[in-house]
C-alpha cells in the first residue's frame, strides 16, 4: 500500500520535543526522513532518564514516539566536509525541518537564505519559541514559551492561585501539528506552482491560536477567562467525585432529554416534577441546588459503578482516567489509539497510536528510532562518497 507521503523526502535536524515531532508524523505517513544529529552526543532526548520522576528505563518512549522510522546521520557541522554533506542532502530533499535556534543555523550554514539557494524547491520548515520578530525573537524556550506565555496557563487556575504546569511535551506535541500542517499546505503549493518556500510556527502562537476561544472572549469583554471554583461552576458542565476519590465529568447541553435522562441515571425521577428545575432557565436560575444534589449523588456510588451506568446513555460524559488505564480501555484500542510495538530489547510495548485516520492509505507507526549515526555510512554512500571519502571525514571528526 503507498503512503501519502510516499516519495517525500524530509531532511531533519531537530531536537526535544517539538521539531522531531512534526517531522515524526511526516515518516508516519509515508515520508522518508533523514535526522541530522549532533556528533558530539545527537538529540538530547537519548538520555532521557525521567519524565516528572517516573523512570524512563530501557526503553525510552519519549525519544521513540518522536524518531521512529527516521535515520539518524551523525555529523559536526561546524566542519567544513560535514557541512558539504548537509548541503549534499538538500539538494535532494523536498522538506527541511528544523527547531535549531535561528543563530545557530546562521552559524552552520543551515539557515533559510543558504539553503533555498541551494534548492529553490525546498521546504525549508522552522519552528521557534516565540516567533521570528519581537524583543523575545532570540529568547530560549520550551513549552513555557506557550502555555504560560500565550495565557493559556492562567486559564486554568481560579484567581489568585498558582497556575500549573504544562504535561510533559504536550505543548511540543500540539505545536508540532501546526508545523506539519503549513508544511502540507507548502507542499501543495510547490505541486501546483514549483515554488518552495519557508514555513514557521512558534510555541507561543500555537497556544495563542488553541487558546483563540478564551483569547478573543477575553479581548472582547476587556476581562480575563479565569478557571472558577466548583461550587461556581456550571452544574452540568462539571467534574463530581465518586465514593472511591475517582472522578466523572458532565458535559451536557440544557436540554430536557439530557435532563430526564440525567435524572434517570441518579434514580432521581421525583426531580422531574420539581418546579424549581422545570425548564433550563430555571435550572440555570437554581444552579447551586441542582450541583449540591449532584455532588452528594455521585458519592454514593465508586466511578467504575457510575461508569457501568452513563454508559447507556448518549449525552456526553467521561470518567477522568489516568494514563496507565488507557492501556485496557477499549475505546482506545478499538480506534488504534494505543497500539502494540515490538521492542528488540524490551519486547511488546503499548504506545500512543496515530489521531488521523485515512480509509484508503492509512499511516503506520515506523521501525524504532535509530541509534545516534546509525546509517551515516549508508548515506554517505547513497550521496556518492567512496569509502576513502568516509575514512578521512572521520580521521577529521566531520562524522561519527
Amino acid at each position: 500500500m503507498t503512503l501519502p507521503l510516499a516519495g517525500i523526502k524530509v531532511l531533519d535536524m531537530t531536537q526535544h520535543a517539538f521539531g522531531p515531532r512534526a517531522s515524526a508524523s511526516l515518516a508516519e505517513m509515508g515520508a522518508e526522513v533523514i535526522k541530522i544529529e549532533n556528533a558530539a552526543g545527537g538529540d538530547p532526548t537519548r538520555g532521557l532518564e525521567d519524565l516528572r520522576g517516573v523512570p524512563v528505563g530501557s526503553f525510552n518512549p519519549y525519544y521513540e514516539q518522536n524518531n521512529r522510522g527516521k535515520r539518524s546521520i551523525a555529523l559536526n557541522l561546524r566542519a567544513d566536509r560535514a557541512r558539504e554533506v548537509a548541503h549534499k542532502l538538500v539538494e535532494g530533499s523536498d522538506v527541511f525541518v528544523t527547531n535549531i535556534r535561528l543563530a545557530a543555523l546562521e552559524r552552520l550554514g543551515m539557515d533559510y537564505e543558504t539553503l533555498s539557494r541551494i534548492n529553490p524547491g525546498l521546504i525549508y520548515t522552522v519552528g521557534t519559541g516565540w516567533g521570528l520578530r519581537g524583543p523575545a525573537r532570540d529568547r530560549g524556550a520550551f513549552e513555557a514559551a506557550g502555555f504560560t506565555g500565550s495565557a493559556f496557563a492562567s486559564s486554568f487556575a481560579e484567581p489568585g492561585s498558582r497556575p500549573p504546569l504544562c504535561p510533559p511535551a504536550a505543548g511540543d506535541y500540539m505545536g508540532s501539528m501546526f508545523l506539519a500542517y503549513g508544511t502540507m499546505l507548502a507542499l501543495f503549493h510547490r505541486q501546483r506552482t514549483g515554488e518552495g518556500q519557508m514555513v514557521h510556527a512558534s510555541l507561543f502562537g500555537s497556544f495563542i491560536s488553541l487558546a483563540a476561544c478564551c483569547v478573543d472572549v477575553s479581548l472582547a469583554a476587556g476581562e480575563d477567562i479565569f478557571l472558577v471554583p466548583h461550587e461556581e461552576d456550571g452544574a452540568f458542565y462539571s467534574i463530581y467525585k465518586t465514593r472511591d476519590g475517582r472522578w466523572i465529568q458532565l458535559a451536557l447541553v440544557r436540554d430536557e432529554r439530557s435532563w430526564a435522562e440525567l435524572c434517570e441515571v441518579m434514580e432521581m425521577p421525583h426531580l422531574m416534577g420539581d418546579r424549581r428545575f422545570e425548564s433550563a432557565e430555571a435550572r440555570a436560575e437554581n444552579n447551586e441546588a441542582v450541583m449540591a444534589i449532584l455532588d452528594e449523588a455521585f458519592l454514593t456510588r465508586d466511578q467504575r459503578e457510575w461508569i457501568a451506568r452513563l454508559e447507556r446513555y448518549n449525552f456526553p460524559w467521561a470518567p477522568v482516567r489516568h494514563f496507565t488505564e488507557l492501556a485496557e480501555d477499549p475505546q482506545a484500542l478499538e480506534n488504534g489509539y494505543i497500539v502494540t510495538v515490538d521492542d528488540a530489547q524490551v519486547g511488546e510495548v503499548k504506545v500512543a497510536g496515530l489521531a488521523v485516520e485515512l480509509s484508503r492509505t492509512p499511516g503506520r507507526l515506523g521501525a524504532k528510532a535509530p541509534e545516534l549515526g546509525q546509517h551515516t555510512e549508508d548515506i554517505l554512500l547513497e550521496l556518492g562518497y567512496s569509502w576513502e571519502d568516509i575514512a578521512g571525514m572521520k580521521e577529521e571528526g566531520a562524522i561519527l
